[in-house]
């Protein structure tokens, strides 16, 4: 079973924040003879998701089964997936999400690889054996907090750049492009509930002298 949504929340508001695995981890158990290596990851969007299945596939390509899930995301912009990859609806993949979800864990994925083992588990053993690994997983890599952020544009005069850099470090925001000529122009990555302030003060500071890419 494959299951990929997009969620509707609507408490995302000044509430961007939210937990992620501190570290990538591995942890394996065995049970009744077949092998759950269980592998988390950190990921920023879907393509660091499709690299990171990528990678565990090619470091395990005769396993039967690859069942993962994974979060990116918060609030409205909470996205997720989950698969069982061949094993009975809902005893892997779902079981997997339910305790990312339970943790509030998003940015996250994990993936469990299982080598059978010759005897079948039955379904209560499946969910029991991929819930089990998982959460011994996430405390192998312990959390940290994030949150969500943004991107903004903008160009002001170059007798700004000073107080556009005081602003940034102050509101603990990112330069991710910067360019001094004529006009001083920046990318900045703020966090997602600080934004409207964070404009706010560019435009106080520079008497309004800033002007905002769309």
């Amino acid at each position: 079973m494959l299951r990929n949504s997009i969620a509707n929340q609507t408490n995302a508001g000044a509430n961007d924040s939210f937990l992620q695995i501190k570290a990538e981890k591995r942890v394996e158990h065995t049970i009744k003879g077949s092998r759950f290596i269980a592998s988390a990851g950190k990921v920023a969007d879907e393509e660091a998701v499709q690299a990171f299945l990528d990678k565990i596939r090619a470091e395990f390509p005769d396993a039967s089964h690859h069942c993962f899930a994974w979060r990116l995301g918060y609030g409205r912009k909470l996205r997720y997936r989950y698969s069982d990859d061949g094993e009975p609806p809902s005893t892997a993949g779902l079981q997997i999400y339910k305790v990312l979800e339970g943790r509030n864990y998003s940015n996250t994925i994990v993936v469990v690889t299982r080598y059978f083992g010759g005897i079948k588990l039955g379904s209560g053993g499946l969910i029991r054996a991929y819930s089990r690994v998982t959460q011994d997983l996430l405390r192998e890599c312990g959390v940290e907090k994030s949150f969500l952020t943004d991107q903004v544009s903008f160009k002001t005069g170059p007798e700004f750049v000073s107080l556009v850099h005081n602003i940034i470090a102050g509101f603990k925001a990112v330069i991710l492009e910067s360019h001094y000529g004529q006009d001083a122009a920046f990318t900045v990555e703020v966090r997602s509930s600080r934004m409207k302030e964070f404009r706010t003060k560019l435009k106080d500071a520079t008497n309004g002298q800033v002007i905002f890419e769309k």
